[in-house]
């Protein structure tokens, strides 16, 4: 391993032998890889990713836990760069990065729970299809969108390689779960009767924004035969308020978010009913709750001590409506939903994409 002892990248440099095998077993060997084969990250490749931002390779992102790793710009390249990210997708990572460590994400508790907990990204504006952004069939898993596959996966090796995150070592993460490799997914503006998540957060339609939410993992619903929409939201309801949920373990129900992914297709069906989103999130919390006679005695006693059971007997999920929220993506199948739940400790952080000014013409 020598350095740099010249030009704008100061990282270490690791020479290996000019074949993929021999990088895969060192990356495993040295434990900077995920488990998955990894691509060089050869100065030029890294180069290309920072030209691709206004920042400077040596700027300060953020400091990442669990052991305060800190993540210049291009170290975050790097890892990009051994995820496959391309040039035009490595912006999108910084965001994820800067969102990150907004001390309100409480990103040291999120890598060193006992939770499944991990960095789950939304991405919305005009960037996403040519960033090969899933947000139709199989957005959560399997769509094999490079930008979807790439970007979260950078994320996930920057907590890897500059916070220090190791399952069982400085992450106490008892099951983990398959986003831990990465998960990125679009939201499908274009099919939702309602603004967009990042224009809901306060960012203009035209700007490219990757929110950044702490979910447990992928929890789905599905139904066939409830013909009301106002009905349908309400089984949906009662499905994210199932009893062991994490929001029952906490002292009250004010912290984190629920991020609901709903269809197309059953979007068109709950526009009609519910023409304001905030209509929709106030249906869901109107019914997001189990009567306290569903936990047995001792647990009843716990939640009454926290203050969690109203004067009707119902103890709710959580504290207000917009702590549930709807995103439109996946395929036209009309019979399905997924619930990216939370550990309840961290809050949901946007940031708006940050890219260097247009070439300007002679």
């Amino acid at each position: 391993m020598t350095a740099r002892l010249t030009g704008r990248l100061t990282a270490e440099v690791l020479e290996v032998p000019d074949d993929p095998t021999a990088l895969y077993e060192l990356s495993l060997e040295g434990g900077w890889g995920d488990g998955v084969p990894v691509l060089p990250p050869t100065d030029d490749r890294v180069e290309a990713l920072l030209a691709a931002t206004p920042l400077d390779p040596s700027v300060v992102i953020g400091v990442l836990p669990p052991r305060n790793g800190v993540a210049t710009v291009e170290l975050a390249a790097i890892n990009a760069a051994l995820a496959g990210c391309v040039p035009e997708a490595f912006p999108l990572v910084v965001a994820a990065i800067e969102a990150m460590v907004v001390p309100e994400f409480n990103a040291f508790a999120l890598t060193t729970t006992t939770s499944s907990v991990f960095p789950m990204l939304i991405v919305n504006g005009p960037g996403r299809d040519e960033l090969q952004i899933d947000y139709r069939a199989g957005c959560l898993g399997g769509a094999a969108g490079r930008g979807s596959m790439t970007v979260g996966r950078a994320v996930s090796l920057c907590l890897r390689n500059i916070g220090g995150q190791r399952a069982g070592d400085t992450s106490r993460t008892v099951f983990g779960q398959p986003a831990r490799f990465g998960l990125c997914f679009g939201e499908w503006e274009e099919r939702s009767p309602w603004p967009s998540l990042a224009q809901r957060r306060g960012f203009d339609p035209g700007a490219d924004v990757v929110t950044v939410h702490g979910g447990k993992g992928t929890f789905p619903m599905a139904d066939v035969n409830i013909d009301d929409a106002g009905e349908l939201v309400r089984m949906l309801a009662k499905c994210i308020a199932f009893p062991l949920n994490n929001w029952y373990l906490e002292p009250t129900g004010e912290s984190g978010q629920l991020v609901l992914a709903i269809n197309p297709m059953w979007a068109e069906r709950f526009g009609r009913r519910f023409p304001e989103i905030e209509s929709l999130q106030l249906h869901l919390f109107d019914h997001a709750w189990q009567p306290i006679e569903l936990w047995p005695e001792a647990n009843r006693e716990i939640l009454r001590s926290k203050g969690r059971v109203d004067p009707d007997g119902k103890v709710r999920l959580v504290s207000r409506p917009d702590q549930l929220v709807p995103v439109v993506c996946g395929g036209l199948g009309s019979l399905h939903a997924v619930a990216l739940t939370s550990f309840c400790e961290s809050e949901m952080q946007s940031v708006a994409v940050q890219r260097p000014p247009a070439a300007i013409g002679p």
